[in-house]
């Protein structure tokens, strides 16, 4: 009933306007409308993560109201077996009863063991005298070494390792390390001292850094993604490409441009990716094949057909294509694939001249068809995944740090995320324990 009181006010109120009047308001309307679309396709977009999407509370949308379920471990779980004591056994004696201080107590004859697992921290500080040497052969002067002394500084390997684990793996700030060395480890501590930490690793990281890069371009398959960063409040762009094996992470002032090539510029294998031109660019310069991500594919179509008469049957029939897809990369036989790979693209061609006719879907239809083939080299290539959702994980460590910093602050800053990065990921794709891997290092 409100409503259509208001409803009538309205007209109304523009029956004593004049129709030049009329026209202005309408004009003015149409524009507020069209901010507001703009501003809403930043929250409502299928490229937009969850953490950004709507502002509707749960029951405005008709779901249950209530917490978001935590995550779902599909292992079974085991108790953690007990270690091994490693220091003399302590045994618990008591000289009155705790409930009411009675001192007239006598042993019972009965008791039970229990096996506690703890850590200790305790600072050490060591005096370290280097013998100068002379070399008699060619008159050089030099110092002996010790394998648990870094090249410089006044901090030991565990320190320089555990502050970089802290601020790179774990997203604690240069603030945050500090305080946890000065409270908690009795080291006294600044954030700027943390940063010097952190530089002092990076300079012996890099190495390795450059030889993940080479590794790279020498795999067959690879996955490339970028987000979004800035340094200082000026907008940049973190690239990272990918492998089963391998993280390599690189800061680049333009989205576009030939960050590709130069960090793939000795790469012969197939490049997994998102729709991004540069992508297409890299593929006919270096002349190797590319798999567009379904993932995004399908999110856009769903996206566009929600909701709309006729277009639930273009949503569904991508899906069966996706499906066809991953029942064929599990074919062993190379020439079924391939008869699977022709009968695929010329339903995608079919797709596109039925949906290219409707109403918003000309923008989506496009896409694909410059996809081209594109969309299906995962099956004649089952080691390729028809997704780049590897790369998108690979991402979003970096993704929740700029949330808790910020930005970044320096070129040095930049250069420190980039290697430490990829330098961890790697080991931990490799299984290997980064932080002993980097206090091998340092």
């Amino acid at each position: 009933m409100s409503a259509k009181i208001k409803a009538a006010d309205i007209r109304k109120e523009y029956e004593e306007l004049d129709k030049d009047k009329i026209l202005d308001e309408l004009v003015d309307s149409k524009l507020e409308i069209e901010k507001l679309r703009r501003k809403l396709r930043k929250y409502e977009n299928p490229n937009t993560p969850p953490s950004k999407q709507g502002f509707d509370k749960p029951e405005a949308k008709g779901l249950p109201v209530g917490r978001k379920p935590g995550k779902v471990y599909d292992y079974e779980r085991t108790t953690r077996p007990k270690d091994t004591p490693n220091t003399h056994p302590i045994t618990v004696t008591a000289d009155f009863n705790p409930t009411n201080g009675n001192i007239n107590i006598v042993k019972t004859g009965f008791y039970i063991e229990r096996i506690i697992t703890d850590f200790k921290i305790e600072k050490v500080v060591t005096k370290y005298t280097f013998i100068e040497y002379k070399d008699k052969n060619t008159g050089e002067l030099f110092f002996a070494k010790h394998p648990d002394v870094p090249d410089a500084g006044i901090f030991g390997k565990n320190v320089i390792s555990l502050a970089n684990l802290l601020h790179f793996e774990y997203r604690v700030t240069l603030e945050g390390v500090a305080d946890i060395f000065t409270k908690v480890c009795d080291i006294s501590m600044s954030p700027p001292t943390a940063l010097e930490l952190c530089n002092r690793a990076v300079l012996k990281a890099t190495p390795i850094y450059n030889v993940i890069n080479v590794n790279l371009q020498q795999s067959p398959v690879a996955n490339a993604d970028e987000t979004g960063s800035n340094q200082n409040g000026k907008s940049e762009w973190l690239w990272g490409f990918f492998t089963p094996l391998l993280a390599f992470f690189v800061f680049n002032k333009q989205r576009g441009g030939d960050i590709v090539e130069k960090v793939l510029k000795n790469f012969k294998g197939i490049l997994g990716c998102d729709g991004w031109r540069t992508y297409a660019i890299f593929s006919e310069h270096q002349g190797i094949l590319l798999q567009r991500c379904w993932a995004h594919l399908i999110r856009e179509v769903k996206k566009i057909c929600k909701g709309i008469d006729g277009l639930d049957d273009a949503y569904i029939w991508i899906c069966d294509m996706f499906d066809e897809i991953q029942r064929l990369r599990m074919i062993k036989s190379e020439k079924i694939r391939q008869k699977g790979y022709a009968k695929l693209i010329a339903e995608m061609e079919m797709w596109c001249q039925i949906y290219y006719v409707h109403d918003g879907m000309k923008d989506i239809v496009k896409k694909v068809v410059n996809g081209k083939e594109f969309w299906f080299t995962c099956v004649l290539h089952p080691e390729v995944e028809p997704t780049n959702n590897a790369a998108e994980r690979g991402l979003r460590k970096f993704v929740v740090i700029k949330k808790i910093i910020g930005c970044l602050r320096s070129e040095q800053g930049k250069i420190n995320m980039q290697v430490m990065l990829s330098v961890f990921q790697t080991w931990r794709l490799q299984g290997l324990n980064p932080y002993k891997e980097l206090r091998a290092i340092v």
